[in-house]
C-alpha cells in the first residue's frame, strides 16, 4: 500500500470454516423478475452454465457436488447461490458406491466444514467496471472493515457463463432493511456501536488526493496504491465516461471543489444545459465556507457513495447483541473530502418512520426523548468518535457534503436538482447577508 494512503490496522483473514459455515449464511428471497426486466437468460438454463463454471473451477469435485440457486440481485449484478459439497470428489463407480454406503452407515464422517456456500455475481450491463469492483474489495480486504471477500474472479467473458464474474463467500446476516425493526433495544445499541466503529475506521483511510483507486496497481499486486482523478461524468455500469483516466494529484479541498465545478460545467454544456447552472451558486457558497474556515482540513477519506441500510448486513449473535456483518456495494467508492462520508445514520434512532431513508438530516443531532432511542444514538456516537460527529452534525458541513456529492456525480435526475435547490434555500436562510443566486437566476460572465 502506498505511503500516501493511510489505512488502519490489518485484519487477519477469517478461518475458512467460520467464513463459509452453511448453517448460518445470509438468507435471500427468490427473484423471479430479472429475466423479464433485464432480458436475461432464464434461470433454468443459466444454472447449467453456472454448474459448468463450477466444474471448471473445482475439477476435483464431481458434478453433483454443486447446487445452484436463484437469489435476489441488484441493479448492477445478477446473483446466484452456489453450495459446494467438498465430500463429493471425482471417483470411479465403485468408489462412489462405497462413499454412498459409508454416508448411510456413518453420516458423521461427512464434516459440516465440507459444505461451502458462495455467491456468483455477474454484471447485468455491458459497461460494468468489474476490475474496479474487484480492486476496491482487494484493497479493503487488508483493513478491519466488514467487507465481502473474493474467492475468485474473471475479467474475461471467455468462460462457461459468457461474462466477467466474481465468486464470493456467502455472508452471515440479513439486510438491515429486513430485520432492524425486529431488534430489541440492546441489539440496536450493539449494532449502532458496530456501525459507528466501522465509519470511524473508514475515516482513517486517507489520501492527500481525491479520486478513485487505480485498478491496474491493485490487480498487479503493487505495493504502491495509486489514485486516478475522478472521471467527469463518473463511469458506472450504464455508461463509460469519455473522460480518460488521469493520475490524481494532491490539492486543497477548496481547489477540489473549484476544479470539479469547472469540469462539471464544461460537461453540462456538452449536453446543452446552458440555461441551468447549479455550479454558479455552489461556487459562491464554497468560497464563503472557505473564508469561514470550514475547508481548512485538506483530507480525503474513503467514501462509500451509497451507504444506506439496504447495503448493510446485520447478524444477530445473541438475545442482546447484533453485529454489522458486512457493508455491501462498494462499486462507486471514492476518496473525497472527509466530511462527505459523514452523513449521520439517523434511521438508527428514528426507525419508527416508514420513510427513514428519506428523512431530512437537518435534525439528526437532536437526541430523542425516548430513552431507548437515545441510547442507540449515544452508542453510535461513541463508536464513530468526536471528529465524525463534528462533520456529521455541523450544518455548514452538511451543506458542503451535499455539494461535494453532486460535484462528484453531476446532475442526472430531477432529484439532484431538488437537492441543489434545497441547499441554496437553506444557505440563504442561514446567511441572508451572503445570499446566493438560484440555479436559473444568473448571468454568464462575458
Amino acid at each position: 500500500m502506498s505511503d500516501n494512503i493511510k489505512s488502519p490496522g490489518v485484519m487477519a483473514e477469517p478461518a475458512p470454516d467460520a467464513e463459509n459455515d452453511a448453517a448460518s449464511v445470509a438468507s435471500f428471497e427468490n427473484s423471479t423478475t430479472s429475466t423479464e426486466e433485464f432480458e436475461h437468460e432464464p434461470f433454468d438454463t443459466f444454472q447449467v452454465k453456472a454448474g459448468e463454471l463450477c466444474a471448471k473451477l473445482w475439477p476435483h469435485l464431481s458434478k453433483d457436488a454443486f447446487t445452484i440457486t436463484r437469489m435476489d440481485g441488484g441493479s448492477y449484478n445478477r446473483v446466484l447461490g452456489i453450495q459446494i459439497d467438498g465430500s463429493r470428489r471425482q471417483a470411479g463407480w465403485l468408489m462412489r458406491q462405497a462413499q454412498t454406503i459409508l454416508r448411510t452407515i456413518c453420516p458423521g464422517v461427512i464434516r459440516k466444514s465440507e459444505i461451502r456456500d458462495y455467491v456468483l455475481r455477474i454484471p447485468r450491463m455491458e459497461h460494468a467496471w468489474v476490475e474496479h469492483e474487484v480492486s476496491i474489495l482487494k484493497f479493503l480486504a487488508v483493513t478491519s472493515l466488514p467487507v465481502p471477500r473474493i474467492k475468485t474472479f474473471s475479467l474475461s467473458a471467455e468462460n462457461p457463463v459468457g461474462s466477467p464474474y466474481m465468486i464470493q463467500p456467502r455472508l452471515l446476516g440479513k439486510s438491515v432493511v429486513e430485520v432492524f425493526d425486529e431488534l430489541n433495544t440492546q441489539q440496536r445499541v450493539s449494532f449502532a456501536k458496530d456501525l459507528g466503529c466501522a465509519l470511524k475506521e473508514m475515516g482513517k483511510i486517507q489520501s492527500p488526493s481525491p479520486g478513485t483507486l487505480n485498478p491496474d496497481t491493485i490487480l498487479a499486486g503493487s505495493s504502491d496504491t495509486q489514485l486516478l482523478r475522478l472521471q467527469c461524468p463518473p463511469r458506472n455500469a450504464f455508461r463509460v465516461s469519455a473522460d480518460l483516466p488521469v493520475p490524481s494529484t494532491p490539492q486543497t479541498v477548496y481547489e477540489f471543489f473549484m476544479s470539479q465545478f469547472a469540469r462539471q460545467r464544461a460537461y453540462d454544456l456538452t449536453l446543452h444545459r446552458d440555461y441551468l447552472n447549479p455550479w454558479k451558486p455552489f461556487e459562491a457558497i464554497i468560497k464563503h465556507l472557505h473564508t469561514m474556515g470550514y475547508l481548512k482540513d485538506n483530507i480525503y477519506a474513503l467514501t462509500h457513495m451509497d451507504l444506506e441500510p439496504r447495503n448493510m448486513l446485520l447478524h444477530v449473535t445473541s438475545p442482546t447483541t447484533a453485529s454489522l456483518s458486512a457493508i455491501l456495494d462498494w462499486d462507486e467508492t471514492v476518496f473525497a473530502p472527509a466530511f462527505t462520508n459523514c452523513r449521520p445514520p439517523f434511521w438508527l434512532w428514528d426507525s419508527e418512520d416508514d420513510d427513514a431513508e428519506d428523512m431530512d438530516e437537518a435534525d439528526a443531532q437532536i437526541t430523542p426523548n425516548d430513552a431507548d432511542r437515545a441510547a442507540v444514538k449515544k452508542a453510535f456516537e461513541e463508536g464513530a468518535g468526536e471528529e465524525y460527529c463534528k462533520w456529521a452534525y455541523t450544518k455548514e458541513y452538511r451543506l458542503a457534503r451535499d455539494i461535494a456529492k453532486l460535484s462528484i456525480t453531476g446532475f442526472f435526475s430531477d432529484m439532484d436538482f431538488d437537492v441543489a435547490e434545497k441547499v441554496i434555500k437553506e444557505w440563504n436562510e442561514m446567511f441572508p447577508h451572503l445570499k446566493v443566486c438560484k440555479i436559473s437566476d444568473y448571468h454568464e460572465e462575458e
